[in-house]
């Protein structure tokens, strides 16, 4: 939405047809409304679930949309999108890392991966609402598409209580038997007897004791190598996906398509709406592949590509900037298309799945709050600068990009472990040691164990 209210002119005329630094500042005022909330996500998380943040984020989204809808000067404007970005940020503490922990094991991947595509029909939903509303006189033309942001928020606080707590949260807070209930049912087809949930819920048990011992706090956090491992690349995979080239496209590709020629308002919301369907469907096309390929392939694919996109994207900039080459820039418009499918392939699913799979129980809701902080900072970055590289060296700012997603492309291939395959809990020895998978082993074994002994004494009763 924030491509397409550039795009309609009484937008422009109501709000004095901003640039620059302004326009940048219009582009982070998001991202800056995300931050704000960072210190509380972390505990928030903790001590009240992670359905009750969602609810809360949900009500102050429909806030801030209201304030835009209302909205008579920019400034108005872009306080009611700070307000969506904190809404947003509390709704992201809570929704993903929900979605990951009630999540059957052997579907966790598909869901979690599936979770993130609805950002990109956000996009969709935005993208087609400006177009569809370009033709209407009047300012209505831009309220009517801010006043549909309330409808997906006001859809989730009306549902959100009908999903079932985190199980691993409810075992952490001593709701023991109220996460073995969620766990037979959604888990166990409804069997007390289930060997997945017995098995389950003894692995989360054992895992959750044992990093109480360890009191996780913010200190040792940051103190011990494995979990500086796990939050180096957490804090990778938040940078890289804000970096290598989605702000330009999603936030400011007006002015990109403007610079190759494409001048007619309608031909650009037209524009915007084919792209975001066409990463709608990219998206959806790895959700149903994420578990055919390893992790890394994904990541590797889409940064390598991204890189290649961004190099033939330079050239064909420079060709029709200053050669007036019109069949460069139509080869603009096709790197924009393939920089979508290359990005989403590495970037738009795995941002959830990846640092939510690499992170234990007790890191989780501390490490997603720094990962959202960091995806916020990032944005901030490149939602301001943006606009005032393509206005101040034109093609030239994309010469940084393609410098910048080579080293993307090393740090991926050199340092990204592969996390296919194991539960959330097995997942703790890629980065504790052997030490850590026996313990899980033994905790099964003893379970197992209890298991035929409380069967042999039924069969004796």
């Amino acid at each position: 939405m924030t491509n397409g209210m550039q795009v309609l002119p009484t937008w422009q005329d109501t709000f004095g047809h901003p640039t620059g630094s302004t326009l940048g500042f219009f582009g982070a005022s998001n991202a800056i409304g995300g931050v704000i909330p960072f210190i509380f996500l972390g505990w928030i998380g903790d001590v009240l679930g992670r359905r009750v943040p969602t609810a809360i984020g949900s009500i102050i989204i429909i806030a801030g949309a209201l304030v835009e809808f209302f909205a008579t000067s920019l400034n108005m404007y872009i306080g009611g999108k700070i307000v969506l970005g904190i809404g947003s940020s509390l709704i992201q503490m809570g929704a993903p890392v929900l979605v990951t922990e009630l999540s059957h094991p052997k579907e966790r991947v598909q869901v979690t991966t599936f979770y993130n595509t609805s950002i990109v029909l956000g996009y969709v939903i935005g993208a087609w609402a400006t177009y569809g509303c370009f033709k209407i006189e009047g300012e209505w033309s831009w309220r009517l598409p801010t006043l549909i942001q309330v409808v997906p928020s006001a859809y989730q606080l009306a549902l959100i209580f009908f999903c079932p707590e985190s199980p691993r949260w409810l075992i952490a807070n001593g709701k023991a038997d109220k996460a073995r209930d969620i766990l037979v049912k959604y888990h166990g087809e409804c069997d007390p007897n289930s060997e997945l949930v017995n098995f389950e819920f003894a692995e989360i048990q054992q895992v959750i004791e044992d990093e109480k011992l360890q009191n996780i706090t913010w200190k040792a956090f940051f103190s011990s190598v494995p979990n500086l491992k796990r939050i180096a690349l957490c804090f990778a995979t938040a940078v890289f996906s804000q970096s290598s080239g989605n702000l330009l496209v999603s936030n400011y590709l007006t002015q990109i398509l403007k610079d190759t020629g494409i001048e007619n308002d309608s031909d650009i919301t037209l524009i915007n709406g084919m792209v975001t369907i066409w990463q709608y469907l990219i998206a959806l096309t790895v959700t149903a592949l994420i578990d055919r390929f390893k992790r890394r392939t994904f990541f590797l694919v889409g940064s390598g590509g991204t890189l290649v996109v961004f190099v033939v994207w330079t050239i064909a900039a420079q060709q029709y900037l200053e050669r007036d080459s019109l069949a460069a820039g139509r080869l603009v418009l096709a790197c924009i298309f393939l920089f979508q499918a290359f990005y989403t392939c590495a970037w738009t699913n795995l941002i959830v799945t990846y640092p939510l799979e690499i992170v234990t129980y007790q890191m989780r809701a501390k490490t997603w709050a720094f990962v959202l902080l960091t995806i916020q900072v990032a944005s901030i970055f490149g939602g301001y600068v943006n606009p005032i590289g393509l206005e101040n060296i034109g093609w030239k700012f994309y010469i940084y990009y393609c410098v910048w997603v080579a080293f993307v492309f090393v740090i991926v291939f050199f340092f990204f472990v592969e996390t296919s395959g194991p539960t959330l809990e097995e997942l703790a020895y890629l980065f504790e040691g052997e030490s850590a998978k026996q313990q899980i082993v033994q905790k099964i074994q003893e379970v197992k164990e209890e298991q035929v002994r409380e069967h042999l004494e039924e069969k004796n009763v």
